[in-house]
C-alpha cells in the first residue's frame, strides 16, 4: 500500500477537487487486474482497469462513449482494493463492471466499453 501512495496523492491533487468527488478501487480475486472509478462533477464518470505485466497501458471507460486503450504514468493496482468476485456485477455511476474468470468487462449505458484480461483486451 506505501508503493501505491505517491501515486493516488498525485492523482488527486491533479484532479479537481470538490465535495462530491468519489474514488472506489477494486480489484478481480486473483489480484491480476486493479480497477479504479472516478466520479467528480467537473469529470465524466470513469472506470480505468490495468493488468500486472501491463507495461504502462490500461483501459478505461467514460459515462459516454467507446472504451478506450491508454498509456498511463501511474497505477491504481491496489492489493487492500475491494475485491470483485467472480461471477458479480457491481455499478459504479453510469457503468457496470462484471468478473469473472476470464476478465472484467466494464460498459457504459450505451454499451461501449471493454473487457480486460491478463492475456487479452477489447474495447467497444
Amino acid at each position: 500500500m506505501l508503493r501505491l501512495l505517491p501515486a493516488l496523492v498525485l492523482l488527486l491533487l491533479l484532479l479537481p477537487a470538490t465535495a462530491e468527488a468519489g474514488i472506489k478501487t477494486f480489484r478481480s480475486p486473483s489480484g491480476q487486474l486493479g480497477c479504479m472509478y472516478y466520479n467528480d462533477p467537473d469529470v465524466p464518470a470513469s472506470v480505468r482497469c490495468e493488468w500486472t505485466g501491463g507495461n504502462d497501458r490500461a483501459v478505461v471507460v467514460e459515462r459516454t462513449g467507446k472504451g478506450k486503450r491508454i498509456r498511463i504514468t501511474d497505477t491504481v493496482m491496489d492489493p487492500d482494493a475491494r475485491v470483485l468476485k467472480y461471477g458479480t456485477t457491481r455499478r459504479y455511476g453510469p457503468i457496470r463492471c462484471t468478473s469473472r474468470t476470464s476478465g472484467i468487462t466494464c460498459r457504459n449505458r450505451a454499451r461501449h466499453g471493454f473487457t480486460v484480461s491478463v492475456q487479452a483486451r477489447k474495447v467497444f
